[in-house]
């Protein structure tokens, strides 16, 4: 049977300001026998739409997933105008773009949606939310400071001269998405071709044709997150967690390792034929890791 299948807009109150995050549910929270996962996606500045392939729990095992773009990204609020859209708050509203930003978020479309869940998200070694069962890590970074080590040794592998410098320091939105291409053609999707949902999660982020809003990738990198670690903090993880990074993956193995040696009940699976998207390069074999590890 098909699962039911709502989308809605969370309103969410951060330093006095209404934001709304945009949110998709499928699978059924009030009557279901399968603890809800909620998964976040990445960039900073994506969207979900990369990470739909989870809904196949709801499909195959009656797990309820739930989906969101975060603050800032795609079809939720922005803090700039934003493709003929007014943002909630003004000039001098403007909100610092920091991690807790994102945390008082989450913890809001938790509680709103009375959400006891499965977690994919760094979110739990922050804060631990009550009713959390699991948490899964996939093509995480423990560091800003190793993500950008590994991205940079690849890069100089993967791309020309002209093209490494465009990736941190772009000319042009067209130079940019030519960059990520060719990296991720290699590092980021192995897939023979690109799902249209990996090409819309780049777009909201990097596109020649669209408009695009870099604010919060641009803020979060040049501030808090530029060298952010939770090397430190990861033995605050209590919950039973799984790390998932490919074989080609820009997330190399030493970027999620200290993930396996800080976390006590952690799980360590290497997807052998995939890159930084096991979700669609290896889609069956990760389902059915996620769901025998969640099942447990």
């Amino acid at each position: 049977m098909t699962p039911k299948e709502s989308v809605e807009e969370v309103p969410f109150v951060y330093n006095g300001v209404t934001y709304k995050t945009w949110v998709k549910v499928v699978g059924d929270l009030e009557n279901n026998t399968r603890i809800p996962l909620i998964a976040l996606h990445g960039g900073p500045g994506l969207s979900h739409d990369y990470i739909n392939p989870h809904i196949d729990l709801a499909v195959n095992s009656s797990t309820p997933v739930i989906l969101y773009d975060q603050v800032g990204s795609a079809r939720s609020s922005h803090f700039i105008p934003y493709r003929g859209i007014t943002p909630p708050n003004s000039p001098d509203q403007m909100p610092s773009i920091t991690i807790d930003l994102f945390i008082a978020e989450l913890t809001n479309l938790i509680n709103r949606l009375k959400s006891i869940s499965h977690l994919i998200s760094l979110y739990a070694i922050r804060v631990q939310p009550p009713g959390l069962k699991h948490l899964v890590l996939v093509s995480s970074l423990a560091s800003t400071a190793l993500w950008g080590q590994s991205v940079m040794q690849l890069s100089a592998k993967a791309l020309p001269d002209d093209l490494r410098g465009e990736l941190v320091q772009p000319t042009s939105m067209g130079k940019h998405r030519e960059a990520l291409n060719k990296l991720h053609a290699v590092h980021g999707c192995l897939c023979v071709s690109v799902p249209d949902e990996v090409k819309r999660s780049l777009d909201y982020a990097a596109s020649e044709e669209e408009v695009c809003d870099t604010t919060v990738p641009q803020k979060m990198f040049a501030g808090e997150f530029g060298g952010w670690s939770c090397i430190g903090r990861l033995d605050r993880v209590l919950v039973p967690t799984l790390i998932v990074n490919g074989r080609m993956d820009l997330a190399q193995d030493f970027v999620v390792k200290p993930f396996f040696d800080g976390i006590a009940q952690a799980k360590w699976v290497r997807m052998e034929n995939s890159s930084h998207m096991a979700i669609w390069e290896e889609r069956e074999r990760y389902m059915s890791i996620l769901d025998q590890f969640l099942s447990a």
